[in-house]
């Protein structure tokens, strides 16, 4: 029996991990080729509105958030028509409340920023979220079933349709509409599609008080997390969209896009594989999964940590080549984010790993570490060394938030530690050698921009006036 479930488990990680990695790099692929021909068709001051218009629909969904999807992934009773109902139903309520909510701020987010554009943006894309709340709950049923082929399918699918839309549109009409009107057909696209991906699943409106108390049970220290999430991860944005122009904002959105690759990777791995795999493994001892799973972990973090040297060492080259001179600021900004990357990377697989257990919690202690950081680090960084400042703050945040979910895995026994530290060190040693190389041929390194304008912000706030 032992023999059997090693296998077992060893075909999920390995068929899991491959599907995985090939739907997000397609997706990433596609999503690039979407940046760059958005970038050629469209002004930056458009990419800087929908930071805003996003940053803001994103944190409004996240502050209701109760993980539905990770409720079905983790309750064993998700394949009864009682639960998966209920959950749908909870789902579909809570999404009309935030299309209110958004349509209720758009006129005070727009006077805010002194932006009046916002204001229709705003009205017209949350659409968005009723589209989303009439989605059937099919696609985290097969990720509970553990259906890699279908779900990758299906997103490799929904890319390739974000890609075209986006460019067809943005070709037929280059304003900011064309982004608003191809959110809209992809959620919608996805809202129909999804009632055909599980036969036999019958929606209907209903609400279970037993499944009710479990979905808010599991979700709570979720929604704790999604509202500490949301303010960690998005208030670079929200405060670089007060302080500067839109154009910049809006190439500073591009580098973060660009940067968030790797991340996109380990969210995915960590969604549709760790967590599933570590949820459905409960009964086994927490010392034996803790072992199995070490030698994949080990593999993938080293081959991750190679992978993102290289991207940051040549970023800037990237830029140079395929975007315009209108977009060129995000060489220099590209390079820093990709390395802070890194830490978000290590937290978001371990933070899979303690959902898989149960202990949402310890996400949402990183996520507030990380919030204060930022509410202090940005504004005197920003101040005393202008936007480069502000950038190795954001840069840097995702250390602080990796600790306490360091701190949560050894509480749980469930810790990788040394194992970070070690592709922590090689992935450090990878990029010096990349910059070694780069002077040796004649290249500038990647980070000297970066460094230039922190010493002029510097010499500016410190010296005489």
């Amino acid at each position: 029996m032992v023999a059997e479930s090693t296998k077992f488990s060893r075909r999920l990680i390995f068929t899991g991990a491959v599907w995985s990695l090939l739907t997000i790099g397609v997706a990433q692929v596609l999503r690039f080729i979407t940046n760059v021909a958005l970038a050629r068709l469209l002004a930056p001051e458009l990419f800087g509105i929908m930071v805003i218009v996003n940053s803001v629909s994103t944190g409004i969904a996240l502050f209701s958030d109760i993980g539905i999807g990770q409720n079905i992934v983790h309750n064993r009773d998700a394949e009864k028509p009682e639960f998966y109902n209920t959950a749908w139903s909870i789902n579909l309520g809570r999404s009309i409340f935030l299309w209110i909510i958004c349509t209720a701020i758009a006129a005070p987010i727009s006077n805010f920023y002194h932006i009046p554009i916002l204001f229709p943006v705003f009205i017209v894309s949350a659409l968005a979220f009723l589209l989303n709340g009439f989605t059937s709950i099919g696609l985290p049923l097969l990720q509970k079933r553990f259906q890699f082929v279908r779900v990758s399918i299906l997103d490799i699918s929904f890319a390739f349709f974000s890609t075209i839309v986006h460019i067809a549109l943005a070709w037929i009409s280059p304003t900011i509409w064309a982004l608003v009107f191809a959110i809209l057909a992809v959620a919608g696209a996805r809202m129909i599609v999804s009632y055909f991906i599980v036969p036999g699943l019958q929606h209907r409106l209903l609400i279970s008080k037993k499944y009710t108390w479990q979905i808010i049970h599991f979700g709570k220290w979720i929604f704790v997390s999604t509202i500490v999430y949301f303010l960690a991860t998005n208030l670079d944005r929200l405060y670089l969209g007060k302080v500067v122009p839109l154009e910049l904002l809006g190439i500073y959105g591009i580098a973060r896009t660009i940067s968030d690759v790797l991340g996109a990777i380990i969210v995915r791995l960590g969604n549709y594989v760790v967590f599933p795999l570590i949820a459905a493994s409960a009964d086994m001892a927490r010392e034996q999964l803790r072992v199995r799973l070490r030698s994949y972990r080990l593999i993938f973090i080293l081959l991750a940590a190679f992978g993102l040297s290289i991207f940051a060492s040549f970023a800037d080259l990237l830029i140079a080549v395929l975007y315009d001179q209108r977009y060129q600021a995000a060489s220099w900004m590209l390079p820093i984010l990709i390395l802070g990357a890194w830490f978000s990377t290590m937290c978001s697989l371990n933070e899979s790993m303690l959902l898989g257990l149960g202990k949402p919690l310890y996400s949402a202690a990183g996520n507030f570490v990380k919030l204060v950081w930022l509410l202090v680090g940005l504004p005197f960084a920003y101040l005393r060394f202008g936007v480069a400042g502000a950038l190795v703050v954001v840069a840097v945040s995702d250390f602080w938030r990796y600790i306490p979910v360091l701190i949560g895995q050894i509480r749980e026994r469930f810790s990788f530690g040394m194992q970070d530290l070690f592709a922590t060190l090689s992935m450090f040693g990878f990029v010096g050698l990349w910059e070694w190389l780069r002077i040796s041929i004649g290249f500038s390194d990647s980070f000297g921009n970066l460094a230039h304008l922190l010493f002029t912000s510097w010499s500016m706030t410190t010296g005489p006036h």
